[in-house]
This record gives structure tokens, C-alpha cells and sequence, in this order.
């Protein structure tokens, strides 16, 4: 009977992710970004998108999430095919409040888009606080290689 012996070193998946994780939110504290971005490690190139959602009171964290990931899709979509039509009109509202006396002047952007192409899913990477908890950052991500 021979017993062989061959030591492997592996990294799991889950600690070459907390290692992005790590690097991407140093990299985002030293310099804010929002966007899409590729990102290379030693042995994988990484898709990264960022996204920044208002921090409301009035909605839900699963109503955030859903914002998040459209934005999400959005950004990588005209990113990988930039294929976008965008239309704007701009609403003003002029309001009065009896208690104050003051005008107030309501700016609403509407903005609508239209695009081509698939995107697949890409994964929630990390999620945390921004501005003294005014908005929460989502950063998304995929590896290259899973995208062809």
C-alpha cells in the first residue's frame, strides 16, 4: 500500500470576496465614486458597479434594494452596450404654506430611458451608510468570466 501525500492551498470563494469587499470600500472611502468599473485582482477581473440610494423614511429597505439593483442594471447595461435613448422634462410646482407664508418652489425631474440589451445578474457585493446615513451605497459585482 503507498499513501501519497499532496498538500493544496486553496482560497475559498468566500475569502476572495470579503478581500474585494475590503478593497473596494477602502477604495471607495478614499475617493467616492458611482458608476460602473472593472476591477483586477491577481487572478480575476471583476464588473463593479456602484450605486447610491437616498436614505428615506418613508420606504421600505426592500423598496431601496429593488432601486438599487434598477439603477444597478441600468448602469452596467449602457456600459457594456451603449445603447441609450433618454428623454427629460423638467415639472415646476409652486406651493404656498398657510402656516409660514412662504412659497415654495417644488423642482420634479422626470426622466425617462429606453435602452437595448441584456444584462446579466450581478451580485450584491456589500452594502453601508453614507453621509451620516443619508444615503446607502449598494455595490454590485460579477466576474468577467461568468458574464460570456
Amino acid at each position: 500500500m503507498v499513501l501519497s501525500v499532496n498538500p493544496v492551498w486553496s482560497q475559498s470563494y468566500n475569502q476572495e470576496k470579503i478581500t474585494l469587499t475590503n478593497f473596494l470600500v477602502r477604495m471607495y472611502k478614499s475617493t467616492p465614486f458611482e458608476g460602473v468599473k472593472v476591477v483586477a485582482d491577481y487572478e480575476n477581473n471583476y464588473l463593479v458597479s456602484v450605486v447610491l440610494v437616498k436614505n428615506n423614511t418613508n420606504s421600505s429597505v426592500s423598496a431601496r434594494n429593488r432601486v438599487a439593483q434598477i439603477k444597478s442594471a441600468r448602469q452596467v447595461s449602457q456600459y457594456l452596450n451603449s445603447v441609450i435613448t433618454l428623454e427629460s422634462e423638467t415639472i415646476i410646482r409652486t406651493t404656498e404654506k398657510v402656516k409660514e407664508e412662504k412659497t415654495i418652489n417644488e423642482i420634479t425631474e422626470v426622466i425617462k430611458e429606453n435602452s437595448i440589451g441584456f444584462t446579466k445578474g450581478m451580485e450584491v457585493l456589500t452594502t453601508f451608510d453614507i453621509n451620516d446615513a443619508k444615503e446607502h451605497c449598494y455595490m454590485f459585482f460579477r466576474r468577467i468570466e461568468d458574464m460570456k
